[in-house]
């Protein structure tokens, strides 16, 4: 029987509707048991990030405390109490979600074990001088033990039970989402045969040619530049696809153009930040670290050393009569004068110490795990290495030599901070320069 085009292009729109009406009903139904089914596994990981946040919270909370055991610095309380209201927000808003028993014992013991650390905590605070104090050492080892037990047999166990249940959920989830795609993977299947069956001798010679051009052209889009069109299929589609493939070589040649020059770029770019980086922490005369890059590493040595109850010493060096000799001798023999002992002070230091140009011609030294002894040795070896430098016209010098004279201080026994322990090495530079200078003083 015949049947007009129109019929049978009709009888193909209202099959392939009738199809795709019938998988929408499928895939509808099973949306909602899938939505249903997402819908508590997201309530187990809200819970499980309330969870989390409490966790990294209870892990910050000692922090302030032991702070304030080395610094005395009472605004080191406010920092508690903020955080212990985070970690109190955290578990009252977890208090609300919990319906399981088991859980519920868990956040409670925790709760308990929380207002026994933020007692130890108010006892530490309550310390008027906490810096050395044995007692506040031994509610700082309380409180880093509650912490621990709180994330060890609280937290961890709540973690655990919550990942299971959420494990559960998820394979739940998938049971689900494999039957979906099941059913939808069988629906495409028969709807790709019945479109095939239906239409494709109408469109075969002019949307095939088409569609393998769109995709060639979304994959040369995506970077596969070695992808070529194979299909032949009459003069002007054969025309094309050799114009296309032409095209696509020339592309490939102009990208691996590019990407080298993007990577030479890259690399000379990484380098430059690299050299940026040493140039804003480094003097550029003497290569030793510059007067804002010492400052940073000695307030960050000092908090390691009262964290870990290290020794740690400071060095303040001067060259003796150097204005007499930049005077007369002028500026460039000053700085060749400034690098030789910078140079000396680098070749005597150990690879951990930090040697800075602290002035126009003082430089300090900070020697972590070093003592006051073993400093003034450092220093007594770095002013005879000076003493010994043949500088040019140091015999016209005072004294007939061109030396340094050098101040030490050690923490904490001679200071507890920063200001302190850099002035008293400045006072012990003092004493050796009204001393005679070419010397070495320790306060």
């Amino acid at each position: 029987m015949a049947i007009r085009i129109r019929t049978k292009i009709a009888i193909s729109f209202a099959s392939i509707l009738i199809l795709l009406s019938f998988l929408g009903l499928i895939a509808y139904y099973n949306r909602n048991i899938l939505f249903y089914g997402m819908f508590g596994l997201e309530q187990e990981i809200y819970k499980l990030g309330i969870f989390s946040d409490i966790q990294l919270a209870i892990d910050k909370v000692v922090m302030p405390a032991n702070d304030y055991l080395i610094t005395g610095d009472l605004k080191e309380r406010e920092k508690f109490q903020k955080l212990a209201r985070e970690v109190e927000d955290g578990f009252k808003r977890l208090e609300g979600l919990e319906a399981h028993r088991e859980h519920a014992e868990l956040y409670t013991g925790a709760m308990e074990r929380f207002a026994v650390l933020k007692k130890k905590a108010e006892e530490i605070f309550a310390i008027p001088n906490p810096i050395g104090d044995k007692r506040g050492a031994r509610l700082m080892y309380d409180m880093d033990a509650i912490a621990s037990d709180i994330i060890t047999n609280y937290m961890d166990r709540y973690y655990t039970r919550e990942r299971d249940e959420i494990k559960e959920a998820a394979a739940s989830a998938g049971i689900v989402r494999k039957r979906v795609d099941m059913l939808l993977f069988t629906g495409g299947i028969a709807a790709v045969v019945t479109i095939f069956l239906l239409v494709s001798y109408l469109i075969r010679s002019i949307l095939r040619p088409i569609l393998e051009f769109k995709e060639g052209a979304r994959i040369i889009g995506t970077g596969d530049l070695n992808y070529r069109i194979a299909i032949r299929d009459g003069l002007e589609i054969n025309l094309l696809v050799d114009e296309f493939n032409r095209m696509a070589e020339r592309l490939k040649g102009s990208y691996a153009d590019l990407e080298e020059k993007v990577e030479e770029r890259t690399k000379e770019l990484n380098e430059l930040n690299i050299r940026l980086k040493e140039l804003s922490i480094t003097d550029g005369l003497t290569g030793a670290y510059n007067h804002k890059h010492f400052y940073e590493m000695l307030t960050d040595d000092i908090k390691r050393a009262a964290r870990y109850n290290h020794p740690l010493s400071l060095i303040i060096a001067d060259i003796d009569y150097f204005k007499h000799y930049n005077d007369s001798r002028g500026h460039l023999q000053g700085d060749n004068v400034l690098k030789g002992v910078a140079s000396c002070i680098m070749r005597n230091v150990r690879a951990q110490d930090i040697v800075a140009r602290y002035g126009g011609e003082e430089f300090v030294i900070i020697a972590p795990e070093t003592g006051k002894d073993g400093a003034r040795e450092l220093a007594e070896r770095i002013r005879r290495c000076v003493s010994l430098q043949p500088f040019p016209y140091k015999d016209a010098q005072p004294g007939g030599n061109l030396t340094i004279s050098l101040g030490v201080s050690a923490f904490p026994k001679d200071a507890s901070d920063q200001k302190g322990l850099i002035e008293k090495a400045d006072a012990a530079l003092y004493r050796a320069k009204e001393g005679g200078r070419n010397r070495v003083e320790a306060a």
